[in-house]
């Protein structure tokens, strides 16, 4: 049988090779861009296409990640339905990562932490599974190829059909095509995309022909291996979900509206809101008489409310920024020395448990603080 260490040594030397050495395998700088990209295609699919503009690769990497997550809770709870007095395995070393980050989560919740918990450990969980999968070799590199031009003339012929029809008229399928025509040229000489020559991210240089012929088809697409056809992009199958603002934003909404949930539960609407707007409490204006440095309290609690929406903001950039910033550095280091992705995928590793970790930890935090009264007020 052979030894792990001599597969892990293969795998490092083939990694060289391949990266560094074979021109048809050396990866590319790949066109990075902040939003998810849409699927070919898809912007045309009813009430998809309509409502989101189409399926992008950062929401189905997402998808991935909970049906994984399904998967493994439906297998651990049939393994806690086994005649074992003692669990073994998988099950017994998540039954231990549980248990551990309760007893951390009761530290800081104390006798709330049964009603905090569960979202702590789901945010922590679906986060950390969606940085995680991430790190599958191919992940954001396989995908579609997408003739950018094309596409997005399309889209402006479909608007024009929409508004054309609003105001009762209609247009012939030759005046589409004439305008998808010069639209797309448009949009060719506005050099919109990016040369990939393959149905994954290779090194476009190392394959270009300069001398290949570039065949125009019905529609004008571009084909052919020469730089100038330059509007050819690769749309990858999935992306990290946490580079998209909108998963970060929807989970940031997610974890302050449950923080204003259990806000609400613990002190009631008139004992929560008058931490922000303290002239509404009781007692106020005898406070004040005896303490006049308490007039400055709405002031103070004004800022406070400031704080608490602006913690949304917090919550999305800082983990969009750093799980974003991790994927161009493996796309740079890929492109430079591939070979020094062996270091760096541990620390992605590292940096998807940590922010999956300090999401979830803030949260539970901001939790826990909200249900508590200020001055002894949570009577």
């Amino acid at each position: 049988m052979i030894k792990k260490r001599y597969i892990v040594l293969l795998c490092v030397i083939l990694l060289i090779i391949l990266g560094s050495f074979v021109a048809f395998t050396k990866p590319a700088l790949p066109f990075i861009q902040l939003p998810g990209e849409v699927y070919p295609g898809t912007q045309n699919l009813p009430v998809i296409g309509d409502i989101f503009g189409g399926l992008t690769n950062t929401f189905m990497a997402s998808v991935v990640a909970y049906i994984l997550i399904l998967i493994m809770i439906f297998s651990l709870r049939a393994g806690s339905r086994t005649s074992e007095e003692v669990p073994s395995g998988f099950y017994n070393f998540f039954e231990m990562i549980i248990e551990a980050a309760y007893n951390f989560a009761q530290n800081i919740a104390g006798s709330k932490v049964r009603d905090f918990f569960p979202y702590f450990m789901s945010i922590v969980l679906i986060i950390l599974v969606t940085n995680w999968t991430a790190l599958i070799p191919g992940w954001d590199s396989i995908g579609l190829w997408e003739y950018k031009p094309h596409f997005l003339a399309e889209r402006d012929a479909k608007a024009l059909e929409a508004e054309a029809e609003a105001l009762g008229h209609e247009v012939s399928h030759e005046e589409v095509e004439e305008f998808i025509h010069e639209r797309t040229e448009f949009y060719d000489a506005a050099n919109k995309g990016d040369l990939r020559v393959q149905p994954w991210l290779l090194r476009a240089s190392a394959n270009a022909d300069p001398d290949a012929e570039i065949v125009e088809l019905d529609h004008g697409e571009k084909v052919g291996y020469n730089p100038e056809a330059a509007d050819w992009t690769i749309v990858p199958f999935f992306r990290p979900g946490a580079t998209d603002l909108n998963y970060t934003l929807a989970f940031a909404l997610i974890a302050m509206v449950m923080v204003q949930f259990y806000g609400f539960k613990y002190l009631g609407g008139r004992g929560y809101l008058s931490k922000f707007f303290p002239f509404i409490g009781k007692g106020f204006g005898a406070q004040v008489g005896k303490n006049p440095i308490k007039a400055i309290d709405p002031a103070v609690g004004l800022l406070e409310l400031v704080s608490e929406i602006s913690k949304i903001i917090s919550f999305a950039f800082r983990l969009l920024g750093n799980i974003f910033a991790g994927m161009v550095l493996l796309f740079v280091m890929a492109f430079l020395l591939p070979v020094a992705n062996m270091v760096f995928f541990g620390l992605e590793l590292f940096v998807g448990l940590i922010q999956a970790l300090v999401f979830g930890l803030l949260t539970l935090i901001f939790m826990a603080s909200a249900s508590t009264g200020h001055h002894g007020d949570e009577h």
